[in-house]
């Protein structure tokens, strides 16, 4: 480590985050150092008590949640242990968006930061939560990253989505850049991804010698296969922290090639940052235990049941430290699938994530309304990446299919009709139609949803 990063994590950022603003992330995270250790029972028992303590403060001071919960038939004492929590009615995103207010806390701790998503769902969703709840936040994050080798201080390269609109105001502006300065964290704007802005990033990693490399999963790959094929790789193993999107196996075998063997997935949301993260042992995606209590769940019309592991469910998330507008039981519209419960390799107990498999929301439907996962399309492709560059799927809203294809120089036009074909096969009486574009436009939060379904 270099002396600067030294510096800042033995001394600038505990000055500034405990001594002078009193925040107890790094005591937080000091707790999740240790705890990462335990055993599963262990890990078990803090969710459970963590639990019982935030539906304590849900039944007293959260009018709105309490009578979701009589209406289900559901009392104080109905919820004691986390095989309880089935118990509970689960929080859809419609009703989280439709009773934003309504689930706020109405007594202390307040929900004091509001947020939204960034709306790739086609809805965004407003939320709040507490200040408690956003040092721990902070903290997971820390340790999450940490697992890449990656701590705050250190020289970093972010190819970050840019969601704002318009220029911040200048104190905001200022203050948002001398926090940056003083955490070496250099942000440039993914949305741009033909070579020629490609180029320019390769400039800049060149330009800050970065210890770690940031970036949305889909940036990161694009960012990554230009490196492989323009031959600019000029620096040695760079480890890599992919977020916000999924990692495909194509995906990472092209920052593997760019950057090096360490890329490390990421899965979280906004509503409560960081879910999982890989660990140095790269079998899966650790959970967020002592944070968050992660259900994957199978529903059949009103019946549900937990997912085995290795079966996709979707994911519920119950946020254990927000107390000022909780989410408990709530649907993310993602789809998972559990890794078996077993003791990782890198020594954790922390239970895993075998991958994450996108959106509910990216299931495609044929012309009789049957079912059929976008991924066909990911393993399609994945065997063309000789010619087809990049790609996405659009199902509109007429179920017709778009398929939007970036060609190579060694695209052969009649390969249109042979994937033409071929996706018939699996969606039949859709029509399926193609687009050859020079490049892919993410939406205004630098975000390539690679299949979108139009709702």
């Amino acid at each position: 480590m270099d002396i600067y990063g030294l510096l800042f994590q033995k001394l600038l950022y505990p000055t500034w985050e405990t001594g002078l603003r009193r925040r107890p992330t790094l005591l937080h995270h000091r707790e999740l150092e240790q705890t990462q250790w335990c055993s599963l029972d262990e890990l078990l028992t803090l969710q459970e008590r963590s639990l019982q303590r935030l539906l304590d403060h849900v039944w007293n001071n959260v009018p709105h949640e309490r009578s979701r919960y009589a209406r289900a038939g559901v009392g104080p004492g109905d919820v004691r242990r986390l095989d309880d929590l089935q118990k509970l009615p689960l929080l859809t995103r419609e009703e989280a968006m439709n009773h934003h207010d309504a689930r706020k806390s109405v007594a202390p701790p307040l929900a004091a930061i509001d947020k939204t998503t960034s709306g790739t769902t086609g809805r965004p969703l407003a939320f709040a939560y507490d200040r408690g709840s956003e040092y721990w936040r902070q903290a997971v994050k820390i340790r999450g990253y940490s697992w890449a080798g990656y701590r705050p201080g250190d020289r970093s390269f972010h190819f970050w989505g840019s969601p704002q609109l318009g220029r911040p105001p200048l104190a905001r502006r200022v203050k948002a850049s001398l926090d940056r300065s003083l955490r070496r964290e250099h942000y440039v704007d993914c949305t741009a991804r033909s070579d020629v802005a490609l180029g320019r990033v390769v400039d800049e990693i060149e330009r800050v010698k970065p210890k770690a490399l940031l970036c949305y999963a889909q940036a990161g790959a694009a960012l990554a296969r230009y490196v492989n094929r323009s031959g600019r790789r000029g620096w040695g193993d760079l480890p890599v922290i992919a977020a916000a999107e999924r990692l495909f196996p194509t995906d990472r075998a092209a920052l593997v090639e760019a950057f090096g063997p360490g890329v490390f997935e990421t899965y979280g949301n906004r509503e409560v940052m960081l879910i999982a993260a890989e660990c140095e042992a790269h079998a899966g995606l650790h959970t967020s235990m002592e944070n968050l209590i992660v259900e994957l769940i199978v529903r059949d019309g009103d019946r549900q049941r937990p997912a085995e592991p290795g079966e996709v469910g979707e994911v519920a998330l119950t946020d254990l430290h927000n107390y000022g507008a909780p989410f408990v039981r709530y649907l993310t519209g993602d789809l998972a699938v559990e890794h078996p419960h077993e003791r990782c390799a890198c020594g954790r107990w922390l239970k895993r994530l075998k991958g994450v498999e996108g959106r509910a929301t990216d299931t495609l439907r044929d012309a009789e309304g049957r079912p059929v996962s976008g991924l066909f399309f990911n393993v399609l492709f994945a065997y063309l990446t000789d010619q087809v560059r990049e790609f996405q799927v659009v199902q509109r809203k007429d179920s017709a299919i778009e398929l939007r294809i970036v060609p190579t120089a060694g695209f052969d036009d009649a390969l249109v009709d042979a994937i033409k074909q071929h996706a018939a096969r699996f969606l039949p009486g859709i029509e399926i139609r193609a687009q050859l574009l020079s490049e892919l436009v993410p939406d205004g939060n630098g975000k390539l949803r690679v299949v979108v379904v139009e709702t």
